[in-house]
């Protein structure tokens, strides 16, 4: 990947997918969206490897799609160059999510909205940094649920903080992600007076590691784990296929309207406004 905008490495029995722009909080544009689909395309054909983890650099986990790139497929100027910029990546990613066959770790390493908080969602196991917060503004933008959320956040958060988070587009913070079981384990920064948010990232990497020898260490059968996991989702398969091809069509179809476009533009009336108060 150009910049190592996102890396991937092996250790061993473990692959690490890491989003590396802590500059950009992470935030994704087209091509890296399709790098990170492709990232777990390419583990999935790794029978050495029983774990994925995905974890991110800086403040924060991901804020998102790239708003510069997503501006520019919000500005296409036809339905044809909407489907051609939206549609693939939206189904094609949250695909690689809920297909892939290693057991799938998240290191939140700090707040993730937009369509990352919704591919999160299909994870196994969620290892937070406390600082981390889930923030899903589709309403609040114009936009409607994407990446599987309206399926696989209400499977993993529960019914009423999944109607919170997608409704009203409600902040969701590690305590509370904790208590309803969206988060596994909220792990504290190590290093000696550190801020939560500014933690030596390679500290979080290890800790994760850490948790991971413990909880799905060589005292567990690979071969078990994997199977269990098939096992958890076979059923599941077909829902998350036509729930995702109806929220990517969802999505272009707003766009096609306008709603998201007349949205942002409220907001960057009301935000021009305040500033001059």
């Amino acid at each position: 990947m150009p910049n190592n905008a996102i890396t991937l490495d092996y250790h061993g029995r473990i692959a690490v997918i890491t989003l590396n722009q802590p500059e950009k909080l992470n935030s994704f544009n087209e091509e890296q969206f399709y790098f990170l689909g492709e990232c777990l395309r390419e583990i999935a054909k790794h029978d050495e490897v029983t774990i994925t983890l995905l974890i991110g650099t800086g403040r924060f986990f991901s804020s998102g799609a790239d708003v510069s790139d997503l501006g520019k497929v919000m500005a296409a100027p036809n339905r044809k160059d909407i489907l051609a910029a939206s549609l693939f990546n939206n189904v094609d990613l949250t695909r690689a999510f809920y297909t892939h066959p290693k057991i799938l770790v998240v290191g939140l390493n700090g707040p993730v909205v937009g369509f990352p908080a919704a591919l999160i969602s299909f994870a196994d196991f969620i290892y937070a940094r406390p600082h981390a917060y889930l923030l899903l503004p589709f309403s609040s933008l114009g936009f409607a649920a994407e990446g599987g959320a309206s399926r696989a956040l209400r499977d993993r958060l529960g019914v009423t903080k999944a109607k919170e988070a997608l409704m009203m587009s409600k902040r969701i913070p590690s305590d509370e992600l904790l208590a309803c079981g969206f988060v596994n384990k909220i792990l504290q920064p190590l290093s000696h007076g550190s801020k939560a948010s500014g933690a030596d990232p390679s500290e979080f990497l290890q800790q994760v590691l850490k948790e991971l020898d413990k909880d799905l260490g060589s005292h567990l059968s690979d071969s078990s784990l994997v199977d269990i996991k098939t096992q958890f989702f076979q059923d599941d398969r077909r829902t998350y296929e036509h729930t995702t091809v109806q929220e990517a069509y969802t999505a272009v179809e707003k766009m096609c309207a306008g709603i998201p476009q007349k949205q942002m533009q409220r907001i960057a009336a009301a935000r021009k406004t305040k500033s001059k108060l």
